[in-house]
């Protein structure tokens, strides 16, 4: 594979500093099309990323470990989609009883974005937290993007399965798909592969190897909003899986479903965990994904980006947050994507 635009742009911001490091990996018409690693995993032990590369993949964890797990679960008649939350937490609040699985999903179940957490909060009960705060709207009317939700569906999932949520996943969804490496609480005998990311005050030391996100990490590090670290090529084989099939987790009927936009006219655009592609303006795909296309990212700079119209899907992994919250990620992304079409088209300057 030669140097095109997209590999020199991506080499470009990490010589820049723009982002520490990156491993990018385009997948064309069922075909490995680009592969590019470049930058460091720790900015005072500067070791190149490269293919084994792990990254907190932050929020992507709600749409690679959480979803598949729920559509599991939903194929095999142990939930379903409409079951409501007091089946799984009978001493919810009377707020919340209704809220079904699906307004989780799409993010409709009126609950807060997030909730105030420290990585010293030990005791704190997460679900207890969640439950305790007000609704910011009636559930299934407006869609407000929430880790609350997530979580909550992790719980679910492990209610369900009757197994935690980090066992399960690695049986029933990574193994089958060939994601070997992919897992939350990676060994610590791998931390000298894993991709740094932010300076924890509280340590005294960059994070590496434990989840960044505070919440998932006083619940031990696996929760159904983040937790999960994974190297690119894995995410390659999980987006074979949506766009062609492959692996057969389950029918064809929930993969197309999860993929289109369920939220038309509540104020967001929303899959069953995806992200619709609602146009160039704030979309992180940029303006040349199709309509068709969805994806999700994780606040730590990873990001997935399926588009079945145009048979592409790009995985971009970083660990942005490694040069702190303020960062560069979000204007970087739709730049990128726009360039991967470009260049898979020929149509690069």
């Amino acid at each position: 594979m030669g140097m095109g635009r997209v590999e020199q742009l991506v080499n470009g911001w990490t010589q820049a500093g723009l982002i520490p490091g990156a491993s990018l990996r385009v997948m064309h018409k069922g075909e490995l099309r680009i592969a590019c690693d470049a930058g460091i995993l720790h900015r005072e032990r500067p070791h190149a990323v490269d293919r084994t590369t792990l990254f907190d993949l932050a929020s992507l964890t709600k749409v690679v470990a959480t979803l598949p797990a729920a559509l599991l679960l939903v194929e095999k008649g142990l939930i379903k989609l409409d079951d409501p939350l007091a089946r799984f937490f009978p001493t919810c609040p009377a707020d919340k009883r209704a809220i079904t699985i699906r307004q989780l999903l799409t993010h409709t179940a009126g609950l807060p974005a997030g909730l105030q957490v420290e990585r010293r909060d030990a005791r704190l009960k997460v679900p207890d937290a969640i439950f305790a705060l007000p609704l910011l709207h009636p559930p299934g009317t407006q869609v407000v993007y929430s880790d609350l939700g997530m979580i909550l569906l992790g719980l679910i999932v492990e209610q369900a399965a009757g197994q935690a949520l980090d066992r399960f996943t690695a049986e029933q969804v990574f193994a089958p798909l060939g994601m070997l490496e992919t897992c939350f609480k990676p060994d610590r005998g791998w931390s000298g592969r894993i991709a740094a990311t932010e300076y924890c005050a509280i340590q005294q030391a960059y994070i590496v190897g434990d989840v960044h996100d505070e919440k998932a990490f006083v619940m031990g590090g696996v929760a159904g909003h983040a937790g999960l670290f994974a190297p690119a090529d894995d995410l390659v084989r999980y987006a074979r899986f949506w766009l062609y099939g492959e692996g057969k987790l389950f029918a064809d009927e929930w993969r197309h479903a999860a993929a289109r936009c369920h939220t038309d006219g509540l104020g967001g655009h929303r899959g069953l965990g995806w992200e619709s592609n609602h146009g160039p303006v704030t979309v992180s795909c940029g303006s040349r994904f199709s309509a068709a296309s969805f994806g999700h990212t994780g606040f730590t700079g990873t990001s997935l980006w399926i588009d079945p119209e145009q048979d592409v899907a790009v995985v971009f992994l970083t660990n942005a947050v490694h040069a702190g919250r303020n960062n560069f990620i979000r204007k970087l992304r739709p730049i990128l994507h726009d360039a991967v079409i470009a260049q898979l088209q020929g149509t690069e300057p």
